[in-house]
């Protein structure tokens, strides 16, 4: 039965084309929406679990973007004052605090350079609570100054030397997924990232002052029970010229949107998958129709109506089967850069895209077009099977 399903697919070439794209183009933006908002929400998840400090403090400047900051690589020139570090360890509820310095790399100093602008951020290892389950968890007991950790998604192999700045590197590790800006950065010493800064930039971007005297951000870890809120708001509202933002409330926020644009974009699909079904039923049901005279003669060589029920729907799970795969197939390949196209007009914490992560989606993908192809072709093929051998090939005519 499923070989003279495989031959009608195949004898009505038109037929079957069409109803595969319709399968596939449903699939295809089924599977990429889904992929998109599994990485999404795969990213929010690893930032909730690994960004390691409740509050971000940067200079209240037009440019301090505490959003960009955590979820993006972007570089940002963005100094205060290292003496501010001191005064907010007064604040109750303030467990531990640890200072960053904001550099970046440019394009083409030296062999072996990175080709683009990446943010570079110097650690102070003393204080640091952010990377130190990284070190703990790979035994490395601290960074030497001629060494680096770079994020997921920069791209380097480990034990290479690369060269930033001008200056050679030791890449000693890669950071686990935290699906924030750390998958985009390169770490390194803090004082050594004050040096190259100083070395590399103009005076002006210090504002008068040194690299040595200045940070880029402030990273806080309140003590157990403390209420993040108000310590935001004692933060904010201490006149240090300073911009507090909590960690947890940035990730509510985006969740917040996500949950907005979500309900939009399932809408559409919903739409989507309606006008499909309705097309696909329309078609294996037109397609019953022209077959009636040949579906007349499989009933009267002595094919049960069973068995014509199974073959209507070996043809539409053939066809829905195939133009599924291919609309999955084609959905996995294109999240990358539908993802780098969105991350231009909003901001996306981004989990982990592996190929395993893509074949499963694929299969996903593909027992959607299936469940898709039996409810578009249940009511067809139940008709059929119902046919009278001498009314079907006397009213009917083989298609």
């Amino acid at each position: 039965m499923v070989k003279l399903a495989y031959l009608n697919v195949v004898r009505r070439k038109s037929q079957s084309l069409l109803t595969g794209i319709i399968t596939a183009l449903t699939i295809l933006i089924f599977v990429l929406v889904f992929s998109i908002f599994s990485i999404v929400q795969n990213g929010l998840t690893l930032s909730t679990e690994r960004l390691g400090a409740d509050i971000i403090v940067l200079p209240n400047k037009a440019n301090s973007d505490s959003l960009k900051t955590l979820f993006t690589g972007t570089p940002q020139n963005i100094y205060m004052s290292k003496d501010i570090e001191s005064k907010l360890k007064s604040i109750n509820g303030i467990e531990k605090t640890t200072p960053q310095f904001f550099t970046a790399t440019m394009p083409g100093i030296g062999c072996c350079s990175y080709g683009d602008t990446l943010r570079l951020v110097g650690m102070d290892q003393n204080s640091d609570f952010i990377l130190k389950p990284w070190f703990e968890e790979y035994s490395v007991k601290s960074l030497a100054n001629d060494e680096v950790i770079i994020g997921r998604n920069v791209e380097a192999i480990i034990g290479d030397k690369v060269s930033i700045l001008g200056h050679p590197f030791k890449i000693v590790g890669t950071l686990y997924n935290t699906g924030s800006g750390m998958d985009y950065t390169i770490f390194m010493n803090i004082d050594k990232a004050r040096s190259l800064a100083k070395e590399k930039f103009s005076a002006e971007l210090w504002n008068g002052s040194t690299p040595e005297n200045l940070v880029s951000s402030i990273l806080i870890k309140t003590s157990k029970g403390a209420n993040i809120d108000k310590i935001v708001d004692k933060i904010n509202n201490a006149d240090l010229g300073v911009k507090a933002t909590s960690t947890t409330g940035s990730i509510t926020s985006i969740k917040k949107q996500l949950s907005s644009v979500s309900k939009i974009i399932l809408f559409l699909w919903l739409a989507l998958l309606l006008i499909s079904s309705l097309a696909l039923i329309g078609r294996f049901n037109s397609l019953a129709k022209e077959r009636k005279k040949e579906i007349g003669f499989l009933r009267a060589m002595g094919i049960q109506k069973s068995g014509i029920f199974k073959l209507v729907i070996s043809e539409a799970w053939i066809i829905a089967g195939l133009g599924g795969l291919i609309g999955s197939i084609l959905g996995v390949i294109l999240v990358k850069p539908t993802l780098s196209i969105l991350e231009g007009a909003v901001l996306l914490p981004q989990g982990q895209w592996s190929l395993s992560t893509a074949v499963v989606n694929i299969i996903i993908g593909l027992a959607a077009s299936l469940l898709l192809g039996l409810a578009a072709a249940i009511y067809p093929a139940w008709k059929s099977s119902s046919l009278v051998p001498q009314e079907a090939i006397s009213k009917g005519d083989i298609g």
